[in-house]
């Protein structure tokens, strides 16, 4: 008896062993994954398998659909001991994947019971764990066990968590090799840069970029070409100082460079497979000529237009990964700037300015910037037309309506107004009574100066006719004077009555509140002027010295007042008064000018303004010529 205890403890000593040499081995493998993150996973799943002792396990990948507010579980594997149908293992993967989505919805790990039916056997739990990157889910593994109890299943979960840490080692592994690859691929950028920066003109600059490129990528030929016009012409070919462009090889290049630069983008071809979809006859072509090497292309671009070419050749056992060719891609993109700055710089200067002028050309005719372009054309149109476009220039200037005839009537002699007739704005005829003097006391004088006329009359009669020639002579010169007497007092009283000298309209003189007020001789009394009419009303313009220099007599122009601005009526200036008047700030001349037309509306002291029409002068002298003036006044120049 004691005997098979003893083989039996021996028997599950090696049993644990040989479970702890298993995974060992898993362990080691996790250590050593493959660049595949699908078959690392799968590894990895195994390995938690073993460990929790599990029945059947799957994982799946969580990916993100633009169309889809759910993320997607991809089966990407599936562990099962027996030999499933495939309709079993899909029914199983479909349960796994609805057992996870409560973990995946909320995020967390989980040790989910499920329910079996069955008596006397322990529960099985699913063991989910959630792999992380940058703290977003990218994958999920589920493992299936059977356990005593929950605190069990919890247990075993801890122990997948564990081995679930080694795929933060294996990201981190990731980013490690891709950070070295970046840094490499940025040294080597540094060095093809450096090659390309210490040559002397373009085509040196062409063959050290050939050679570096060669040497550190383990090419066995770079050819550099440059487009010219629709053609390529081969301008550098690595470890070589001389070649003739007659050579088949050098045409079987060039044509694979235009394939590459017809397509704008990278040409791949392995005659092995692998490389790119693009059009690629003649990349196999120069491949079979030369004994079925690896061919890659990739086109130099100076910002979106591509400026030449450059063909790499691998031996035929060379395998060129995708990263690779795509670190190639990016060195040369930054390189080709460079290039095309020595290619200008090293053209005749004739050259360069022919150069020049043509691509300035082709960006004004070009299809870029058309919004650009377009207001550019309307600016520089807008400029021909207002330095080409000659419309008549106007003087402006403020008018006033003005009566050519017009006159005031003062009192005759001094006295008391008697009665008034007329109010400003009336409208008489000549000869109308428009206010009467008081003429009492001349009319007593008057009566006066007649009776002396006849009492000298008498007496002159009685001295004749007694021949009394002395006293005759005296009664004679009495009578004159009485006479004398009479003739001014009725004048006097005549001119007592003021009346209308002309058709015309009262323009001032508001008397009726001064009846039998006292005036003196000489204050105004009324002010007239003519009706208005062609002969009647002128306009006076006050014209800014500025301005008047360039108006002369027997100019025209068209005049509108302030009450109807709509109606332009014609003039013609007829005077320009010699004598400038301070006004407002500004130094103003008088101009008349005779109405070729008027309106019955018209009155005198009306205004509004007039334009003289000068000469026809550019649109841009128009509208600069005061400013112009300004700036050269105050600058003196």
């Amino acid at each position: 008896m004691a005997s098979g205890i003893v083989e039996s403890q021996n028997s599950e000593t090696s049993l644990q062993v040989q479970q702890g040499a298993a995974r060992s081995r898993l362990v080691q493998k996790l250590l050593t994954a493959s660049d595949s993150l699908p078959q690392f996973i799968e590894d990895l799943l195994k390995t938690q398998a073993v460990v929790v002792a599990g029945t059947e396990a799957a994982a799946f990948l969580v990916e993100k659909q633009q169309d889809q507010a759910d993320p997607v579980l991809r089966s990407i594997a599936h562990i099962r001991a027996d030999n499933s149908t495939a309709e079993t293992r899909a029914a199983a993967i479909a349960a796994f994947q609805q057992i996870i989505k409560p973990c995946l919805e909320q995020g967390k790990d989980g040790a989910i019971e499920l329910q079996t039916g069955e008596v006397g056997v322990e529960p099985q739990f699913c063991l989910v764990t959630l792999l992380r990157r940058e703290g977003e889910v990218i994958a999920i593994t589920a493992v299936i066990t059977r356990c005593m109890n929950t605190e069990r299943a919890q247990q075993r979960l801890t122990s997948m968590l564990l081995v679930a840490g080694y795929f933060d080692l294996y990201t981190l592994r990731r980013q490690s090799e891709q950070s070295q690859i970046v840094a490499q691929s940025h040294q080597h950028v540094l060095q093809l840069a450096t090659a390309v920066a210490t040559a002397e003109g373009f085509e040196s600059a062409a063959m050290n970029l050939c050679n570096e490129l060669a040497t550190r990528t383990g090419a066995t030929r770079v050819a550099l070409g440059w487009l010219k016009g629709d053609d390529v012409q081969m301008k550098a070919l690595s470890h070589t100082e001389q070649f003739d462009k007659r050579q088949e090889l050098i045409k079987t290049l060039e044509s694979t460079m235009e394939e590459c630069i017809d397509q704008e983008e990278p040409v791949h071809f392995d005659p092995h497979g692998g490389g790119t979809e693009n059009v690629s006859r003649a990349a196999q072509e120069l491949a079979r000529s030369e004994g079925g090497n690896v061919v890659l292309t990739l086109p130099l671009r100076r910002r979106a237009e591509v400026v030449g070419a450059v063909t790499l050749e691998f031996p035929p056992t060379h395998k060129l990964s995708q990263q690779a060719s795509t670190g190639l891609s990016v060195a040369v993109d930054l390189l080709a700037p460079q290039l095309y700055d020595r290619y200008q710089n090293d053209r005749w200067l004739i050259t360069k300015v022919g150069l020049s002028a043509e691509e300035l050309g082709k960006k004004i005719v070009g299809p870029q910037h058309t919004l650009v372009k377009s207001l550019c054309i309307l600016g520089l149109a807008a400029l021909i037309f207002i330095c080409v476009y000659r419309p008549m220039y106007h003087v402006s200037a403020p008018f006033q309506f003005g009566a050519t005839e017009k006159r005031k009537l003062e009192v005759p002699f001094e006295g008391q107004i008697d009665d008034v007739f007329v109010l400003p704005g009336d409208i008489v005829k000549k000869g109308q009574q428009l206010l009467t003097m008081k003429t009492y006391d001349l009319k007593l004088e008057l009566n006066g100066a007649d009776d002396d006329m006849q009492k000298a009359a008498d007496e002159y009669r009685k001295d004749v006719s007694e021949g009394k020639e002395a006293e005759a002579e005296m009664a004679q010169q009495a009578m004159d004077e009485a006479h004398a007497k009479a003739q001014l007092y009725q004048d006097q009283i005549d001119r007592g009555v003021i009346r209308a000298p002309f058709d015309g309209i009262i323009l001032s003189g508001d008397l009726t509140q001064e009846r039998n007020a006292t005036k003196k001789q000489g204050e105004e009394l009324f002010t007239i002027a003519a009706m208005p009419s062609a002969s009647g009303l002128r306009a006076e313009l006050a014209v800014s010295e500025r301005d008047v220099q360039d108006l002369k007599e027997g100019f025209h122009g068209e005049l509108a007042t302030t009450a109807l601005p709509t109606e332009k009526f014609a003039f013609t200036i007829n005077r320009i008064e010699p004598l400038g008047e301070a006004k407002d700030g500004d130094n103003t001349f008088t101009v008349y000018g005779h109405l070729d037309k008027t309106s019955p509306t018209w009155r005198p002291g009306m205004a509004g303004e007039a334009r003289v029409a000068i000469e026809r002068r550019p649109l841009v002298w128009i509208w600069t010529h005061k400013f112009i003036d300004y700036v050269r006044f105050k600058l003196w120049m």
